[in-house]
This record gives C-alpha cells, structure tokens and sequence, in this order.
C-alpha cells in the first residue's frame, strides 16, 4: 500500500469506519425486504412495457430534488471531464490502495495511458473490452486529455487523503461492482447501488460513498441506499454495517450505522421515489392529442 497523505481528521474518520460494530438482526433485515418487495410490486406492474427503470443513487436523489424534471426525455449520455472522473479515480486510488503508484497525479496518468492502449487493442480486434471512456478520451486533443485527467486527479485525491489507508483492518475493495437487484417478477425494475471503498469489518463490511455539493437532512436515505441494495443482492443474509458519507466539496462527512429502524427509512425512500419516478414515466408515455382544427 502507498503512502498516502492524508487530511488532519482522516485518522479518526477512518477509526469510526472501521470501530466494531454491533451485530444486525437478519430476520429483521428481510422482514424489510418483504415490506419493500410487497411495495415495490404493484409499482413495477405498472411501468409501461417498453420502459425500464434503473433506480440508482442518482435517479433516487432526483425523484427527491427535481421531480417536475422526471418527465423530460432522456438526453443521450454524452461522455465529459466530470463524467468519467470517478472511473478513472476509482482506478488510479486502487493503484495507489496496492502500491502500484506514488501518488494521484501518476496513479491517474498511468490508468488514462492503460484506457489508450485497451481502446487501440479492441480497435485492432486484439482485445474484447476496453474501460467506458476510453475510445472516448483517446479521441481527444491535448487540452481535452488535460481536462480529463485534471478532474480525474481532484477526485483522486480527495479520496485519497480523506481516509488512513493504513489504519483499515481487513481487506479493502476501491470501486469493485456495483450492487444489483432485481425486483422478483418483474424484468422493468432495478435497483442498483455503488460504494467507492469497501472494508471488511469483522464478520460485516462497511462502504464508503462520495457525493457532490454538501448533504442536507434528507440525505441519509441516500447514504443508505448502497446498504440497503447490497443487502437485497445478498438475500438477507448479510448487510453491512456501516456506511461513510462523504462530500469533498463541502469537507463533510456522515458516519451512518446500518440498523433495522435505517434500514425501514431508507425502503420508504426508495418506494416514494420509484411511486414518482413511474408517475413520471407514465406521464411520458402517454399520447399528445392535439385539438382538432376547426372546420
């Protein structure tokens, strides 16, 4: 593992992530499973066939923040500087997490040079894959490059020195795969969660999770989330313990233990803003009937 230099408080940021925590009760956990499924079921019947939604971090805090703004058309996703920053952070802190790299700066340097060299090998039909954005960032110019890793570098490094790598117990995950659950018996409802670090804890885990701006009361559901859905992809059998929020941009962080009475507030967000998010979408799909010129 790297050096890392770390912010002033990042040692007893990190101490309450990874203090012992108190076991759940697992009954409990999918007795709110059922309560949500029961909730979530009648909901999903009624998203229009050829609609799907993915309910993410984001879409959750948008039904919450802007629902009038659920009703627009989907923009086509257009890659940006701000858009892949957290892939290609994620990446270079990994790097940084296993000693591959002595800092951000070069961490992002050498994944931004990785991305370039997978792109070109899937163009030449040598490799299957490469990252998201990287035929992206290869057709970039020089200042489009700079502007790519100069976001990636921020993130990085905010990450980076928020927390005392050397202080996590167990095995730590930086990125890894996102939490996916689908809603049983229907194929137009998913939920999908995502912690930027995971460390094993004991017999249970926390996460870590990063967001923009700075967090208001509301805001704990959505710290939650991630919590809640790896518990769902996991059946109830497992739950992590703890959840750190934390907002860079503000220098704030939310250290949210994972109980039942958590647990119930944050299913009871999720199926308020599914209920606006298909109000939305069924609003969208319905036909636009003009009146009928006088005659």
């Amino acid at each position: 593992m790297g050096v890392a230099l770390s912010l002033p408080r990042a040692a007893a940021v990190t101490d309450e992530l990874v203090a012992p925590m108190p076991e759940v009760d697992l009954a409990a956990v999918r007795a709110v499973h059922e309560s949500l499924l029961a909730a979530l079921a009648p909901l999903a019947a009624e998203i229009p066939p050829s609609t799907r939604l993915l309910l993410d971090g984001y879409r959750l805090a948008a039904a919450r923040r802007f629902p009038e703004r659920l009703g627009a058309p989907d923009r086509p996703f257009m890659p940006t500087p701000s858009a892949c920053r957290r892939a290609v952070g994620v990446a270079a802190v990994d790097r940084l997490v296993r000693g591959r790299a002595v800092g951000p700066a070069p961490a992002v340097a050498d994944v931004l040079a990785t991305g370039v060299e997978d792109a070109e090998s899937v163009r030449r039909g040598e490799s299957p894959r490469a990252p998201w954005w990287a035929s992206w960032y290869a057709s970039l110019g020089v200042g489009g490059q700079a502007a790519v890793a100069a976001e990636a570098v921020t993130w990085a490094t905010q990450l980076w020195t928020a927390l005392a790598w050397e202080r996590m117990p167990g095995p730590v995950v930086v990125g890894g795969n996102d939490f996916w659950w689908d809603v049983p018996g229907s194929r137009l409802l998913t939920l999908r969660g995502r912690a930027d670090v995971r460390v094993r804890v004991g017999a249970s885990a926390a996460l870590v999770v990063t967001g923009a701006r700075a967090p208001d009361a509301a805001q704990r559901a959505e710290v939650l989330f991630p919590a809640l859905v790896a518990s769902l992809a996991a059946g109830g059998r497992a739950v992590p313990g703890r959840v750190l929020g934390m907002w860079p941009a503000s220098g704030q962080v939310r250290v949210v233990p994972v109980d039942i009475s958590a647990l119930e507030r944050c299913a009871e967000a999720v199926v308020c803003a599914v209920g606006t998010w298909v109000d939305a979408l069924l609003e969208r799909a319905e036909p636009v009937v003009s009146a009928a010129p006088a005659v």
